[in-house]
């Protein structure tokens, strides 16, 4: 029987994987959010990342998880900022 620690770690691994392999992708999407859903999302995130330096695994699973979550955070925050910006005046 699988573990707690190994099937949250996998689950946590697969959604990383998945969120990553996006980025590359030749389609974009918009995704639309409240801010307070954002929010919410953004904090899950940070959470998700303290988890996995507190747990037990190696040390390379814990770089690629707080890379990966950084990696997200980081696009988050750059693709409301472009969001936010008013469109140039022609």
């Amino acid at each position: 029987m699988v573990s707690f620690k190994k099937m949250s770690f996998l689950a946590i691994s697969a959604i990383l994987i998945i969120s990553l392999a996006s980025f590359s992708a030749e389609k974009y999407f918009t995704l639309r959010f409240s801010e307070e859903a954002l929010n919410k999302h953004f904090q899950n995130l940070s959470v998700i990342k303290q988890i996995a330096e507190k747990s037990n695994m190696a040390h390379q699973e814990v770089v690629f998880i707080t890379s990966s979550v950084d990696s997200l955070q980081k696009e988050i925050i750059a693709q409301v900022k472009t969001q936010q910006e008013p469109a140039p005046k022609k």
